[in-house]
């Protein structure tokens, strides 16, 4: 089904491109992914990535019912990614257990936020009191040019997963990407990033692996089907409304159509 696929801009073949499966958030090096790259680096801190892979565990439950991976898709993918982010399984286990003692009836929310220049931004986030939170939220859009959004941002967003493995010679991975089944794989300077259907993430994983790439993460991310330019000032701004949001215990994840 792959066979118009070409090496050099990785399109989609014909018979699959009237479904828009057009993804734009990966061409070129924008600002604001350099942005996010330097803040990315930061993340890599050991405690703050693996406090949130633990709040992404515990959004996998709450979400899929289970504690036991072999029926919760969501949960076995977060734990995969806590794997190769190297969490300890003792940290793991002990994400699992204080999730089934958990009383607390937390829940996870989708909250559509419209940003510095137009820009929107998901916010995913995960607790029990979500008045509380929105008012915390609310204080933090005031001071950075953001205000939630009346609804429909989500139509700009589709759930894709990307997997990002270490670079090799891009001829050759788009042979193997027809091969594993993924949808698209790009050059983000330094990496590789390859793009599949949601549910088929852990196949096209394990797929990689058996060609020996090596993954550096692998997770479902929401992929903007359009994106938004920002001018240099409003950048600057969303960088600082991204480091608040982050530092909220009940933030689980943002994603964004910036440019």
């Amino acid at each position: 089904m792959f066979k118009h696929l070409t090496r050099v801009c990785l399109r989609l073949p014909s018979a699959l491109e009237t479904t828009n499966l057009t993804f734009y958030r990966f061409a070129g090096h924008s600002k604001w992914q350099n942005i996010r790259h330097i803040k990315g680096a930061k993340d890599a801190e050991r405690s703050l990535l693996f406090t949130k892979l633990s709040r992404q565990m515990k959004v996998a439950i709450q979400e899929g019912g289970s504690i036991d991976i072999k029926k919760n898709l969501k949960l076995e993918n977060v734990i995969e990614q806590a794997k190769r982010a190297n969490m300890p399984t003792a940290t793991i286990q002990s994400v699992l257990r204080s999730c089934e003692q958990d009383k607390s009836n937390s829940k996870s929310h989708l909250i559509e936020i419209k940003g510095p220049g137009g820009c929107i931004i998901l916010c995913e986030v995960f607790t029990s009191n979500l008045h509380a939170l929105k008012q915390n939220i609310s204080t933090i859009l005031k001071k950075h040019k953001g205000k939630y959004s009346d609804g429909g941002g989500m139509h700009l967003f589709e759930e894709k997963g990307v997997i990002v493995a270490e670079m090799s010679e891009l001829e050759e991975a788009t042979d193997h990407a027809i091969e594993v089944g993924a949808e698209d794989v790009k050059d983000t300077g330094g990496y590789l990033e390859f793009t599949c259907g949601a549910s088929s993430l852990n196949k096209v994983v394990s797929g990689l692996e058996k060609f020996n790439y090596r993954i550096k993460s692998a997770s479902v991310e929401f992929i903007p089907l359009k994106v938004q330019e920002l001018s240099d000032e409003d950048l600057k701004i969303c960088a600082s409304l991204y480091e608040k949001l982050e530092g909220l215990s009940e933030v689980v994840r943002l994603s964004d159509n910036i440019a």
